[in-house]
């Protein structure tokens, strides 16, 4: 059967229409403006305008420039990182992120209408491999190019722990396969609807159309994750209930430098000042366990002895550790590092960042690109070469495993599956979210933080320089420190007391077998495309 597009102007306008409400609605999916219900139907209008077969020059044109705009809307932020290189990143960066839904819309373009008249089996696995395609799609993009990894579709459902119960089974890319197999089974599922009703009214009477046939086995096939959800937080949550736990505290220090002034040695001593009173303030509270600072939270080496004879100093008179964000020196180069100071001095092993950002921390193809580095420092960082768990000891004397992550590597799930995986017991996120201004880019970041805590089954401990400070619970519950009421102030606040099991507890399905739901969905997108193939035939 060969398909014949339609070029009608009423087919074209609606294939605009159902690409930008599509667009809308993923959008309004995610923090800090939107809601997790969105992402659940966001992809319906799209895909059901793909049964009107609008031409597919339409169709391209519709895709990608509804996607592109979508982009824009979510990374408007990006203006505010070192201008002009900022306005260079929103308008490349955001055209590479739109090919990636464009791509998929073109699939289900081919795909989805070919449903009709299909047989049941046909029919699943038609749905099922286009939401394998969104997750290889995802994954890409989170591996080639360095990888960009920002909002997967998963990262709508940070405030809704049912969906968020999943990553500890499939990931945040399974959870985004089960929010796309949704779509598509409730699309089928309007699509036959509107088959009855035509059925009907052209005297051609289907029988009764009572509930059970207004339900499709394809709906049943998007529902199916959802109640799994559910069944799985309410195991782990009694399952949390009956661990006997040990508790800690933590004093975070968010100092709100502007993330250029920070680099001026001209106010060098005053932001150390600022620091160092900010961590005595907190580390005053005899409950905080240790003093975390942001990352870089100073543009100072640990190989300055004035430096570190001062940390030394400063965890001396507070009585507290202090885990600090630090520049740590590697070779020819820098570390971007995680380090625990006590009263000793500086603890082994630091933990150097593993995951460096382009043009903020190196240069691609610096030979040949006429750009420097964001981050003012002559030579180039230098990666760190693995997890490097950082032994921290409460004031009660239980000692537990912490793995850091620095600025965006929490984006990268398999960096903190790999902390997992070597026996942290809870994970450490310092960032620098000043670069994103007073917007939506903080909250879009820590969005990934709430899903590595969801799929390791670690709690998050999390300090930025200005943005979200706080904690995420091992469901991935967050709670953030705020300051009448908004989450950007300078200070410094106690989280709440974090517990971790008194002996530490298997590890998580997904840190056990990694992104096991990408191979099942690439598996399936494959037959779905020989199905496809063999039917346009």
């Amino acid at each position: 059967m060969t398909e014949q597009p339609t070029s009608s102007p009423a087919a074209a306008r609606l294939a605009w229409v159902g690409a930008a409400l599509t667009a809308l609605l993923l959008f309004f999916s995610f923090g800090p403006v939107g809601h997790p219900f969105w992402a659940f139907v966001a992809l319906v209008p799209a895909t059901i305008a793909t049964t009107l077969r609008p031409d597919w020059r339409t169709w391209r044109r519709a895709s990608f420039v509804t996607s592109w705009v979508l982009w824009i809307a979510l990374l408007v932020w990006l203006r505010h990182v070192y201008p002009p290189l900022g306005w260079i990143g929103l308008v490349l960066l955001t055209a590479y992120c739109a090919l990636y839904p464009f791509v998929w819309l073109l699939l289900v373009r081919w795909i989805f209408p070919a449903c009709a008249g299909a047989s049941l089996p046909a029919r699943l696995l038609a749905i099922s491999g286009l939401a394998g395609a969104w997750g290889l799609l995802e994954w890409t993009r989170s591996t080639i190019l360095s990888g960009f990894g920002w909002l997967p579709l998963s990262a709508s459902q940070t405030g809704n722990p049912v969906m968020l119960s999943l990553c500890a089974w499939a990931g945040p890319i399974g959870l985004s396969l089960a929010l796309v197999l949704f779509n598509l089974g409730l699309a089928r599922w309007i699509v036959r609807l509107i088959e009855f009703y035509r059925e009907e009214s052209s005297l051609k009477p289907a029988g009764p159309m009572g509930w059970l046939r207004r339900l499709t086995p394809e709906l049943y096939l998007g529902l199916l994750p959802i109640a799994l959800a559910f069944l799985t937080l309410l195991t782990a949550n009694a399952a949390k209930m009956s661990t006997d736990k040990v508790s800690f505290s933590v004093g975070v220090v968010q100092t709100d430098f502007d993330p250029n002034a920070k680099w001026d040695p001209t106010r060098l001593q005053e932001h150390l000042a600022l620091t160092e009173a900010m961590t005595a303030s907190v580390a005053a509270n005899k409950a905080v366990d240790f003093v975390l600072w942001p990352e870089a939270a100073l543009p100072l080496s640990l190989e300055s002895e004035a430096y570190l004879s001062r940390l030394r100093g400063l965890a001396k008179a507070t009585d507290t550790p202090l885990v600090i964000g630090t520049l740590d020196r590697r070779g020819a180069g820098y570390g971007n590092a995680v380090a625990v100071i006590t009263a000793e001095g500086a603890q082994k092993p630091v933990y150097a960042k593993r995951h460096l950002v382009p043009f903020g921390e190196y240069v691609p193809f610096a030979d040949f690109l006429p750009l420097r580095k964001v981050v003012p420092i002559a030579t180039d960082c230098i990666a760190g070469t693995g997890p490097s768990l950082l032994p921290l000891t409460t004031r009660r004397g239980h000692t537990f495993m912490a793995g850091a992550l620095i600025c965006y590597e929490d984006v990268f799930p398999e960096l903190a599956r790999e902390h997992a995986l070597a026996g942290a017991d809870v994970l450490i996120v310092v960032t620098n979210d000043a670069w994103y201004g007073r917007e939506a880019g903080a909250y879009q970041h820590v969005a990934h933080s709430i899903l590595l805590a969801a799929s390791t089954g670690l709690p998050v401990v999390r300090c930025g320089n200005a943005g979200w400070s706080g904690t995420i619970d091992s469901l991935g519950r967050a709670f953030p420190l705020l300051d009448q009421g908004t989450i950007y102030f300078r200070g410094s606040r106690a989280t709440a007391p974090i517990g971790l099991p008194r002996t530490r507890q298997p590890d998580t399905f997904w840190v056990r077998h990694g992104d096991w739901a990408v191979g099942l969905g690439g598996l399936l997108f494959a037959l779905t495309y020989v199905w496809r193939r063999r039917r346009g035939a």
